[in-house]
């Protein structure tokens, strides 16, 4: 059975200021008066070749005044200081004897009030997950939620926070919906880059097509699409040059053909319609730089042909 004890009453004591002895008095007027008189005879003095050594005398003198004013400084100030020092570890041994009790409340009533934050966290947490269904909101976004920390005062008001919330996913569900836009736009001109190194590939006839993955960069993407294309086309121009080139250091000389033998001449024969027939000869693998030698050598037949390359 818990029992109850009973505290006495105490009449509360408040810090007063008994006595202020701090005052101080010195002989500040004499002292005065005294270094006025004393400093009159070294006033105006000029230092010459003749009288250097008495000079530095004079300002020992001056510099003595000085310090032995200092020294009395120094000594007072902490005959002041003694008792601001002994009053102030008087109320750090009264600071001790509240603590004693006061840091043991605060570790107990601090768990309560972590238990309380925690629950108003819940509830917050509750609510932005059915706002942000409700908006479309994805985790990826909610969780960059800005929260405040004075949502969790308990002076906070449940209907400012709720508002607050609303505004927060609502910026949100603009920010998301901008990343889909760019997204979306970025996949729309992938596929028109898509299409435009198709089109570069079959125009040029590239042995080795340009591949979409090795030039589509973000700088490509990031141009017009006219820029994109003039783009694609150049590198599928330049890719196309660099094979032709690689061909034609590749492909072994041809040796020259020799002249063809001259035709006989003869005798035109009699013209006779069943005596003529149209001939079909086909030249195998004829390098394009003996066209013009093949050409020249027909054309001495008289005859007229047609050329189809293959």
């Amino acid at each position: 059975m818990n029992e109850t004890t009973t505290m006495p009453v105490l009449a509360p004591v408040e810090p007063q200021l008994l006595a202020f002895d701090a005052a101080l008095r010195w002989n500040y007027a004499d002292i005065e008066t005294y270094l006025k008189a004393v400093t009159e005879r070294y006033r105006n003095l000029i230092v010459t070749d003749d009288n250097v050594e008495d000079m530095g005398k004079v300002k020992r003198e001056v510099v003595s005044l000085r310090t032995h004013l200092q020294k009395f400084e120094r000594v007072t100030k902490t005959k002041l200081k003694k008792p601001v020092d002994d009053f102030t570890m008087q109320c750090r041994n009264l600071y001790q004897i509240i603590a004693a009790v006061e840091e043991p409340l605060n570790a107990q009533l601090q768990i309560y009030e972590d238990r309380r934050i925690a629950d108003v966290k819940a509830q917050i947490q509750r609510e932005i997950a059915a706002k942000a269904q409700a908006l479309g909101v994805r985790d990826a976004y909610i969780e960059q939620v800005a929260w405040d920390s004075k949502w969790t005062n308990k002076t906070a008001k449940w209907s400012e926070t709720v508002v607050e919330i609303d505004h927060e996913l609502v910026r949100l569900k603009a920010v998301q919906q901008a990343d889909d836009d760019r997204e979306q736009l970025r996949r729309d001109r992938q596929e028109m880059a898509r299409m435009y190194v198709d089109q570069a590939n079959a125009s040029y006839g590239l042995r080795s097509p340009l591949q979409a993955e090795e030039i589509l960069t973000d700088s490509l993407l990031s141009q017009g699409l006219a820029d994109m294309k003039a783009a694609i086309f150049k590198a599928a121009e330049d890719r196309k040059a660099i094979e032709d080139t690689a061909v034609q250091q590749a492909a072994p000389p041809v040796p020259p053909l020799p002249p063809l033998p001259p035709l006989p001449k003869s005798d035109p024969p009699a013209e006779h319609t069943e005596d003529y027939k149209d001939m079909i000869i086909t030249i195998h693998h004829v390098h394009m730089g003996d066209y013009d030698r093949v050409c020249a050598a027909l054309d001495q037949l008289s005859y007229p042909y047609d050329v189809a390359l293959r």
